[in-house]
């Protein structure tokens, strides 16, 4: 990784290109050595110049799937962290007629079957079994493998990050009922002998294995074992908000192996996207009387997956895109830094504008006016958060995050957890909801984590409401109240306790440049 922070003396004008938007922005500063994982991309596409300036500079992967990437990696040895993104597995699951000759044929009872053995298609579409063998997963993981492997030779060196963007296959009850699979005899008599009397786990047990097969194939056939994330894997956003919550999810549990190891992604892999599935950095879901904001959604998987032994995680994040609301920079910086706080290793940006001039700027690098690109923008934030917590990773190695003194909002039909964060004082607001209320919600959101058997903590504060502003919060009876400065763009403060007193000391001082003046 590359760690230099010109400024480039350039002034954007009708004719600039997203790279010279990308160019134009300050660059952040990486400490050396660090071992966070590269920053992953899902969108549809920048130029080839535009991902090795990101993977120059900002902490991204080098996707090397893309076209000519595998040169530039093999040119430039060690230089780069290959990453690939394994997509479009649906049209295995709907090769069900071998209409596509070119992919593998897979076995019979991989999909949802009558009596008489006829597919049973629902929406149109033939579903996959949970029943469904191995040796269907193996053959698509040997598929991919193949690929992988070559791509890993094309680069003269391993893959460090598989990113599954998920969402295929076996799906969740909501979308594959109960009633509707077990039609199929073969699914009835594997649930009747699976030990288990819960479709919810039954499912789960099954998409994990399923998921598990197909990784371990395609791991076969690379040169190492590398980080592996599926999309959607978490404990849960949304889990506990309402009573019908099972029917849209897997069961975390059922990923991990007896000794809590993850049998799938490394890291839990939800989503986090601004206004989409939540009410944005504030608010409430107004039937059913709970907060809704993503830190809230983001905190309850965390807490879930630490109750379960898994301390980071991975997630996918976006600050939105055209046709949906879009958040400020500063804000989304400061969701960033909280989500790092909360045990973040690095995350993935998403934007799915595919079509258009603005696609068609960005995949071709054309002119796109003066304008920075709501992508752009996204990918240095990303970048400069990521870049901040290379220098405070010891906290996040070797530091636990605080639960707080009070208990996570969504408690229905599921364990009771801490909520991870805790209240600044006379930093609330009353929401009325549809059926009741008022809801109290927070204004300023304070995390922290503490090094284990010493007296340090990072300690985070986010002004998701209203402008910066300073806070009083009590994190531990050692340090007293603390006041602190909690700004839309966030504050990360390290504190110590020497000799009794308190020493705060905020590391982003310039906090949308907030490595600024941190050195490599």
């Amino acid at each position: 990784m590359a760690v230099n922070t010109p400024l480039y003396a350039q002034t954007l004008t009708s004719q600039s290109t997203p790279l010279d938007h990308l160019k134009a922005a300050p660059r952040p500063v990486f400490k050396k050595g660090n071992t966070l994982l590269p920053l992953g991309q899902a969108h549809c596409g920048l130029s080839k110049d535009t991902y090795i300036e990101l993977a120059n500079y900002w902490g991204y992967g080098l996707p090397i799937e893309k076209a000519d990437l595998t040169k530039v990696a093999l040119a430039n040895p060690g230089r780069y962290q290959p990453v690939v993104m394994v997509g479009g597995l649906y049209r295995f699951y709907d090769n069900y007629d071998g209409r596509n000759s070119d992919l593998p044929k897979l076995p019979p009872n991989t999909w949802i079957r009558d009596k008489n053995g006829n597919i049973i298609f629902e929406g149109g579409r033939a579903k996959v079994s949970p029943a469904a063998p191995n040796e269907t997963f193996e053959i698509i993981g040997n598929y991919y493998g193949q690929q992988l492997g070559q791509l890993e030779k094309s680069a003269g060196q391993p893959i460090k990050l598989i990113v599954n963007e998920g969402e295929s296959g076996l799906w969740i009850v909501a979308e594959a009922s109960e009633e509707f699979v077990r039609q199929d005899p073969t699914v009835n008599a594997d649930f009747n002998n699976s030990g288990l009397n819960d479709w919810f786990a039954y499912i789960s047990r099954n998409k994990a294995r399923q998921e598990r097969v197909l990784k371990e194939a395609l791991f076969k056939r690379l040169q190492s074992r590398p980080v592996y994330s599926w999309y959607q894997e978490q404990y849960g956003t949304e889990r506990g908000r309402w009573a019908g919550w099972p029917w849209y999810m897997f069961l975390y549990e059922h990923f991990l192996d007896s000794s809590r190891k993850p049998i799938v992604s490394d890291y839990t892999a939800p989503e986090m996207y601004y206004n989409f599935h939540n009410s944005g950095w504030s608010g409430i879901q107004p039937d059913h009387l709970v907060p809704w904001d993503a830190l809230t959604q983001a905190l309850n998987n965390i807490s879930g997956a630490i109750s379960l032994g898994q301390k980071f995680t991975y997630p996918w994040t976006s600050m939105g895109w055209e046709g949906q609301p879009i958040s400020s920079p500063d804000s989304f910086m400061g969701m960033m830094k909280t989500y790092y706080t909360a045990g973040a290793i690095g995350s993935v940006t998403m934007y799915p504008v595919c079509s258009g001039s603005l696609w068609q700027a960005l995949y071709y690098n054309k002119p796109i006016g003066a304008t920075t690109p709501t992508l752009i923008r996204q990918l240095t934030i990303q970048g400069h958060v990521h870049a901040l917590f290379s220098h405070l990773e010891e906290y996040l190695r070797r530091g636990d995050l605080l639960p707080g003194p009070n208990l996570h909002p969504y408690q229905s039909s599921t364990k009771i957890l801490p909520a991870m964060e805790f209240p600044a004082e006379g930093q609330t607001t009353q929401v009325q909801g549809n059926w009741g209320g008022p809801v109290t919600i927070p204004t300023a959101r304070v995390l922290a984590r503490k090094i284990q058997g010493e007296d340090r903590w990072l300690v985070t504060a986010w002004a998701n409401v209203g402008s910066d502003r300073d806070v009083k919060v009590k994190i531990d009876n050692k340090l007293g109240t603390l006041t602190l400065r909690a700004r839309k763009a966030g504050s990360v403060y390290v504190v110590k306790l020497v000799n009794g007193l308190v020493q705060q000391t905020l590391i982003d001082s310039d906090a949308m440049n907030p490595t600024k003046f941190l050195s490599p």
